[in-house]
């Protein structure tokens, strides 16, 4: 008879062999995947803030399409109605109100029809998929926008407003406004005099033209660019490089004197748009703000139009 050993196995609940373990040496199941959790919400985006509801301005909660208002007139027949625009390139994104995610603040005009223009500040998120205002504040009659920015939750503005004196069409104060959200309301936290409008407040940026009388800038075009430097304004005409003497009469009113340009060449699409903007830049005799943007208007007799410039 031929005899066979065999050896011996030692086990433990520990290390065993798997058909041990499957017969219950005592190992709990493995605990049940934990679930991710949901990423947070993004900042509404330009699309979705030209549709979306606006409360605060109006009797009742009004809905834009494409970035715009228009509601009934308030009497039948009436000529005026209430509207409501949407200042695009004032959108900033970032944390507001202290929730997880982005929200997106704007600034926005509404008119009853009137001369009246007033602005506002608004913030806007995304909850539950849904773009939802979540608070607006008045900022004031006829006040442009001169720079928006957020700083630790808080909206910072820099506006030119009317000031002690002024007729309220032309104010040249300028102010710094903070607002920040507060028990789920958007509330004005201060609003700081800081001096006047001075085109010496124009010197810190290097000024990209995007319009020349509302018509945009081709998009393969090379901009035009301004720098405003003491009593000099120097930059590119889109084909050759200039200077030209500035001086300010009073606050927001200017004279661009001839510019003095090289002499180069360049395709006739770049020529054009250089031609057409050293032109009304010679006839430019004031400036203001358009949702941040910088504008300087021209005149010449009865001709007038806007050369629209972003930072």
């Amino acid at each position: 008879m031929r005899l066979f050993r065999v050896s011996s196995v030692r086990t433990s609940c520990g290390a065993s062999l798997l058909a041990l373990a499957l017969a219950g040496c005592g190992d709990k199941a493995p605990p049940p995947e934990r679930l991710a959790p949901p990423p947070p919400p993004p900042a509404p985006t330009i699309e979705q803030l030209r549709s979306a509801s606006v409360s605060g301005v109006f009797e009742q909660a009004v809905t834009m399409a494409g970035g715009r208002y228009e509601g009934p007139p308030a009497e039948p027949g009436a000529a005026s109605r209430p509207q409501l625009t949407l200042w695009e390139p004032s959108v900033h994104s970032g944390d507001v109100d202290g929730a997880p995610g982005s929200e997106a603040v704007a600034m926005l005009s509404s008119s009853g029809g009137g001369s009246g223009e007033f602005v506002h500040v608004a913030v806007f998120g995304v909850r539950d998929g849904v773009v939802v205002n979540l608070g607006t504040a008045p900022v004031g009659d006829r006040v442009q926008l001169q720079s928006l920015w957020l700083e630790k939750g808080r909206i910072v503005m820099d506006v030119i407003e009317v000031g002690p004196n002024e007729p309220a069409c032309c104010g040249t104060q300028v102010a710094r406004k903070t607002y920040a959200m507060d028990g789920g309301a958007l509330k004005q936290l201060s609003s700081e005099v800081r001096g006047v409008l001075a085109l010496s407040m124009l010197e810190a940026n290097e000024w990209t033209l995007i319009e020349i009388d509302g018509q945009p800038l081709p998009a393969d075009a090379d901009a035009p660019l301004i720098h405003f430097a003491h009593d000099t304004l120097r930059g590119f005409a889109g084909c050759n490089r200039f200077t030209a003497p500035v001086k300010e009469s009073k606050p927001g009113e200017i004279d661009v004197g001839a510019a003095a340009a090289e002499r180069k060449a360049c395709p006739p699409p770049q020529m054009e748009i250089e031609q057409k903007f050293l032109a009304q830049l010679d006839k430019v005799s004031r400036y203001t703000y358009l949702a941040g943007q910088l504008a300087l208007g021209w005149q010449d007799g009865d001709r007038y139009g806007t050369l629209l410039f972003r930072k």
